[in-house]
């Protein structure tokens, strides 16, 4: 559902737009969806049992801002979103309900969660940049609700 309401928020976005942001600090449309993709992938191979090497958040959110850079068209985003949760859902299928008590090694030096707990981390994740989307359109002046 979050994929979904990321994509049709985006689909709306018009193409003069995808690199636009309210401020100079803030993601772009683009920078959004990629941010999204790419954390998707992220904290799945933290499920997996591999922890988020660079030690820091101010670091990670350098590497982060880097590799959004690299995404510049809307296909290459939906491209990356797709390929990424894709991986995400097929792992979920194949899961077994032992490994629910897994603990899950967490970046930054905050220690571990359980898997069952993690795993609702990709789709709130994404569904709160969806909600970024959001609020950028009504940035500028796009008021219709997606």
């Amino acid at each position: 559902m979050s994929v979904g309401r990321i994509k049709r928020v985006f689909e709306k976005t018009p193409d003069d737009r995808l690199d636009w942001s309210p401020a100079s600090t803030a993601r772009t449309p683009l920078a959004q969806v990629a941010h999204a993709a790419n954390s998707i992938h992220h904290i799945h191979t933290a499920m997996m049992g591999t922890r988020y090497a660079t030690p820091t958040m101010a670091e990670a959110d350098v590497e982060f801002l880097e590799m959004e850079r690299g995404i510049a068209t809307r296909e290459e985003a939906l491209a990356l979103l797709d390929k990424n949760s894709k991986t995400y859902i097929d792992w979920l299928d194949q899961l077994s309900e032992d490994r629910l008590t897994d603990m899950v090694p967490l970046p930054f030096g905050l220690g571990e969660a359980p898997l069952s707990f993690m795993l609702l981390m990709p789709p709130w994740h994404t569904n709160d940049h969806a909600a970024q989307l959001e609020y950028i359109q009504t940035c500028y002046g796009d008021r219709t609700w997606n």
